[in-house]
């Protein structure tokens, strides 16, 4: 870490440093100020308390609120890390409970900022200022056909890159040009770096874009049963939460900034810069507080939920060979096999399209799959093996996509044991060599 380590802003007023090291100070943005907790704080039962208050007034799955437990608090120490982790809450529809989350998160995250009707300027501009925890609901209307606004959001959850450069101009004396004439206008124009780099809550109906979703814990959000009874918003009560996780700022703060970086075994590289702020902290809070947000992460990284229609397709071939009992299979044959409904086959890649050998070839061959001439019995024909796919998979199928499949053709496997035992049963039976 290459990172200065300032003490925790007491100052809840907007408060950054300009170029030359003094403090710029805003008063238009004015935070509740938040005395910290007079004891030390026990940090596994700090984030059950924020778990138990996100689980008290919102549905959502468990390995959400933990890890969005463990983000309420790395909301106060994120500046200690390389990387800020992003929260993407999507749903299908309206009134699943979005707001209701991002007002819960908000009210305990460290200076939290609702963006809403701002400009690009504005935004940047609060975010370099304030160094909120910034949040976006409704983001589906408020980053519509705004790609410079997405972009300011997009910039990066690194420090090192998360910034954007914009003109400015500033009254300056300056000195006799070569004639001896001073300009008269008194403006001296430039670049100037604005930081993009804050935790980020954005909520919106229909998925989040991938750009955002990569860099997230993705939570998808779903409308409650009328069985399903939360508290109302009326009953939010935070204020030992809030001190707590300051007392928990300045107790912690070196360790958090000096830990070496925590890789969540399963995780691809986006995730795990994602996640690493958050493993630090429940390294801190004990073994059962690991455990839990490694499990949460492998549900909720992008990775576990999305991949690329290519991905689809290795996979489903994959599953063919193993749910055929196949080493080697004929081209021809794998196009009946995906052609075929009893296989299950979900490759987007193949959606809206003739599923023929040249089509698979073409969609294979970028990933150094090549069908080539084998024999199977008597038959010499083209056709692939599945030791050509075993790299592939490794690298571009995420493992719990591929864990999930083979769980299920394991079950049907089983199924279909089953029938053919019931099968044979009832024929011995008529054969009468059972009694």
């Amino acid at each position: 870490m290459n990172k200065t380590i300032d003490p925790p802003s007491s100052d809840y007023g907007a408060t950054s440093r300009n170029e030359n090291g003094n403090q710029n100070h805003n008063d238009t943005v004015i935070f509740e100020p938040v005395t910290p907790h007079p004891q030390e704080v026990m940090i596994g039962d700090l984030l059950t308390d924020i778990e138990a208050t996100i689980k008290r007034h919102v549905v959502l799955p468990d390995a959400a609120a933990t890890a969005l437990a463990v983000w309420v608090l790395h909301t106060y120490v994120y500046e200690l890390r390389d990387t800020v982790a992003y929260v993407a809450i999507e749903s299908p529809e309206k009134r699943c409970g979005k707001t209701t989350l991002l007002t819960v998160l908000g009210a305990m995250a460290n200076k939290p900022l609702i963006a809403s009707n701002v400009t690009v300027g504005a935004l940047f501009r609060a975010i370099d200022t304030c160094r909120p925890t910034l949040l976006i609901d409704e983001a589906d209307t408020f980053l519509a056909g705004n790609t410079t606004m997405r972009g300011v959001i997009n910039s990066g959850n690194t420090w090192r890159t998360a910034y954007v450069l914009r003109t400015t101009r500033s009254k300056s004396h300056q000195s006799p040009d070569r004639e001896g004439a001073v300009p008269t206008n008194g403006i001296d124009s430039g670049l100037k770096r604005f930081s993009c780099w804050c935790p980020k809550v954005i909520a919106m109906i229909g998925k989040v874009p991938d750009t955002i979703a990569d860099r997230s814990i993705l939570v998808h959000m779903t409308r409650k049963l009328t069985t399903e009874i939360r508290a109302p918003l009326a009953e939010l009560n935070i204020a030992n939460i809030k001190s707590k996780c300051m007392r928990f700022a300045m107790d912690k703060r070196h360790i958090v900034a000096q830990c070496g970086k925590i890789r969540g075994e399963g995780l691809n590289d986006r995730a795990a810069d994602t996640f690493d702020p958050l493993f630090v902290i429940v390294r801190l809070a004990g073994e059962e507080w690991e455990q839990k947000l490694h499990a949460a992460a492998l549900v909720l990284s992008p990775i576990a939920g999305s991949k690329s229609t290519v991905a689809e397709l290795l996979l489903d071939i994959y599953a063919i060979f193993l749910s055929s009992h196949r080493e080697k299979i004929f081209t021809r044959v794998l196009v009946e096999h995906l052609r075929d409904e009893e296989y299950n086959v979900t490759s987007a890649a193949l959606k809206d399209s003739s599923i023929d050998e040249n089509k698979i070839a073409q969609l294979l061959r970028p990933y150094g799959i090549k069908p080539s001439l084998c024999r199977i019995g008597a038959q010499v024909a083209r056709g692939y093996s599945i030791e050509q796919f075993a790299d592939a998979i490794a690298r571009y199928v995420p493992e719990t996509d591929l864990a999930a499949r083979m769980r299920e053709i394991e079950r049907e496997n089983k199924l279909f044991e089953e029938a053919d035992e019931i099968a044979a049963e009832r024929e011995e039976r008529k054969s009468g060599t059972v009694v």
